[in-house]
């Protein structure tokens, strides 16, 4: 399971809530798989889903803060990128390379 357990702590102490894994999931469900990005925009995670633009926004804001979840810019545009090493789509050389684009995404 790795690094997917480090989740579990989170969410028994209440730093994550429940709908926080419904826009994780939601999120994960549109990954690219070429580049491991998700083009999605907070209101189409907001229509979509069904959840109020404020639980999103402060969904993701958690996320952000736990450092499971990273905001990158692309054009004039953003994307946003779920930590790799929970939420992987490729090959090993993918892997790495993605790994070191959040952990970039994350220094900003």
């Amino acid at each position: 399971m790795g690094e997917y357990q480090r989740l579990l702590p989170l969410l028994r102490e209440r730093v994550l809530k429940p709908m926080d894994f419904a826009v994780m999931g939601y999120l994960q469900s549109y990954i690219d798989v070429k580049t491991g990005r998700i083009e999605r925009r907070t209101k189409e995670v907001v229509e979509e889903t069904g959840l109020s633009d404020p639980y999103v926004a402060m969904s993701l804001k958690r996320l952000r803060q736990q450092k499971l979840l990273v905001k990158g810019l692309i054009g004039t545009g953003y994307f946003w990128m779920l930590d790799p090493s929970i939420w992987h789509v490729g090959g090993p050389r993918l892997y790495q390379q993605r790994k070191a684009q959040f952990r970039r995404l994350l220094s900003e």
